[in-house]
C-alpha cells in the first residue's frame, strides 16, 4: 500500500484509517455517479428502456447492441476497480483473491435484489452492520450472520429489499 494511504486520522477520540475513509469516498463516488447516470440522463434512459423492450429502442434509431458494449464495458472497469481497491486492502494480489468476496457480493445483490443498485447499498450496509454486531455478540454466530440475514430476506421480501428501498 502506499505510504500516502498508511496511517489514520483522528475524528474526535476515533481514528480512522486513512485507507477505509478513501473506500469509502470512492465508494460513495461511484454510487453517486451510477445513480446519477441511470436516473437522470438520456444515456441512463437509454440503457433502462433498452432492458425492457430492445426492439422499440432499435425502432427509434438507437443501436442497442452498442449501448450493451458500453454497459457491459462500464461494468468491467467497476470489477477492475473493486479489485484494485480490495488489492490495496489485502496489501497482495493473486489469481484467486475475488473467492474470499464473492459469496458476500453474491448476498448483497440477493438482499438488495437484482437489479437495483439502492437496493444493494441497503443491502450492503445493512450486510455490514449484521455482521459487525453479530461478531461483536455472538462471534460464532458471525460466520454464517450474512446467510441467515440472506434467508430471512428473501423470506420476507423475496424479490430483495428493492421495493421497500423505493416507498
Amino acid at each position: 500500500m502506499p505510504t500516502s494511504l498508511r496511517g489514520s486520522i483522528l475524528l474526535g477520540d476515533a481514528a480512522i484509517e486513512k485507507y477505509r475513509l478513501i473506500a469509502v469516498v470512492v465508494g460513495l463516488l461511484v454510487f453517486v455517479a451510477m445513480f446519477l447516470v441511470l436516473n437522470r440522463s438520456k444515456l441512463g434512459l437509454l440503457i433502462r428502456a433498452g432492458v425492457e423492450n430492445g426492439e422499440m429502442v432499435e425502432a427509434l434509431g438507437y443501436r442497442i447492441r452498442r449501448l450493451f458494449v458500453l454497459v457491459f464495458a462500464a461494468g468491467s472497469a467497476l470489477a477492475g476497480l473493486g479489485g484494485v481497491m480490495w488489492g490495496l486492502y489485502k496489501e497482495s494480489l493473486t489469481a484467486a483473491m475475488g473467492g474470499d468476496i464473492m459469496v458476500m457480493v453474491f448476498i448483497v445483490i440477493i438482499i438488495g435484489g437484482l437489479g437495483s443498485v439502492g437496493g444493494c447499498f441497503i443491502g450492503a450496509l445493512l450486510m455490514a452492520l449484521v455482521a459487525n454486531y453479530a461478531g461483536f455478540l455472538v462471534p460464532k454466530l458471525a460466520l454464517v450472520s450474512n446467510i441467515l440475514l440472506m434467508i430471512a430476506v428473501l423470506l420476507w421480501r423475496p424479490t430483495g429489499l428493492y421495493t421497500v428501498v423505493r416507498r
